[in-house]
């Protein structure tokens, strides 16, 4: 594949799809998340595609072997909690073939859904299967749910030469998705702003896709109650701590295939504020995992597919072991013709 046709389809959500359902569900009420972690692995984000219009499909399995209970008070009585079993996104990034400040301009937006599922005992989830989808998992209440809405309105890529690109830009993801219902279900949706600083550095030739991308997170204060009635903590208007997420790959290119390494990280930098003394509902929340990625070039479409193992996980939803799939589909929508001649030839 030529590296402008990479560029085009493997990196078709320059900001990505980080607006999926959490995978931390971090187990503290004050850490509820918009960004999935490991979900832009395989996307190149320091470089732009070329002008046009793109979308594509990506799938997460979430893996939990087991349920795990509350590392705190974050659940009502230890309660036990199973990940959502499947989170899809829709990208949409519009390059109008803008330039500002030496870079490539562009924009996106990303539209998740996922199914969510609360286990209310530990009885309910302790024989979870290898996505946690076993027969039982759904007496504690599940629904499928319309995520926070990311918006990136300022995308920026410069072309460093030799290969290198970077950019870096600014998202909002807005509380505008599903909110709790009564029942005893819940979503995970945080109920307040967060705003985005990425940056991204990629190094792209004929043979290689090398990238680091990184996405640091400020939140708002929660407005309390966005969730479960009875769900400890909900009434206070805590802060979530800002969180580091980072998104890494190293793809050998050879023929239409790609494969190569990856990892993911996401660490809590500061402390979350706003907490009341007891019962304790915040703490700081960190996992890392590392896996591998295979892809291939059908032409008008690229398909991606990798898997992470948690091995490092801190008040985290997902323990050490725990074992991520995803998929991603790309494609470009439209394209800009190509200029006719002036003259036509005899």
């Amino acid at each position: 594949m030529t590296r402008m046709k990479q560029l085009a389809l493997g990196g078709l959500a320059a900001l990505a799809i980080g607006g999926m359902a959490s995978s931390a569900f971090a187990y503290e009420s004050g850490s509820f998340e918009n960004r999935l972690t490991a979900a832009t692995i395989g996307l190149p984000l320091g470089a732009l595609p070329p002008p046009g219009l793109y979308t594509g499909l990506e799938t997460a399995y979430l893996g939990m072997p087991q349920g795990v209970h509350s590392s705190g008070t974050f659940l009502p009585g230890g309660a036990t909690l199973v990940l959502p079993a499947i989170a899809n996104a829709v990208p949409l990034l519009y390059v109008p073939g803008w330039h500002f400040l030496g870079a490539s301009y562009g924009m996106a937006v990303v539209q998740a859904f996922y199914n969510n599922n609360l286990c209310a005992t530990l009885n309910s989830c302790s024989s979870g299967g290898f996505f946690g989808n076993n027969g039982n998992y759904q007496s504690g209440g599940g629904e499928y749910t319309t995520a926070n809405t990311t918006f990136s309105p300022l995308i920026l890529s410069w072309n460093l030469g030799q290969g290198l690109f970077v950019s870096s830009g600014f998202t909002f993801m807005a509380p505008d998705g599903t909110r709790g219902s009564a029942g005893g279900q819940f979503t995970p949706n945080p109920d307040y702003w967060t705003f985005e600083i990425p940056f991204a550095i990629s190094y792209l030739t004929g043979q290689y896709n090398a990238t680091a991308n990184f996405f640091y997170d400020i939140n708002t204060a929660s407005q309390g109650g966005c969730c479960a009635s009875g769900l400890v903590g909900a009434p206070f208007h805590i802060t979530s701590g800002n969180l580091l997420y980072g998104d890494f790959h190293w793809l050998w290119k050879f023929g239409k295939w790609s494969i190569g390494p990856v990892g993911a990280l996401e660490v809590q930098t500061t402390a979350d504020t706003g907490c009341p003394a007891a019962p304790t509902v915040c703490n700081s929340l960190g996992s890392a995992g590392l896996g591998g990625l295979v892809g291939y070039d059908f032409g008008p479409v690229d398909l991606q597919v990798w898997v992470t193992d948690t091995i490092w996980s801190q008040n985290f939803a997902e323990g050490a072991g725990t074992m991520n799939v995803f998929t991603r589909l790309g494609f470009r929508l439209w394209g800009p013709e190509a200029p006719k001649p002036l003259v036509a030839k005899n």
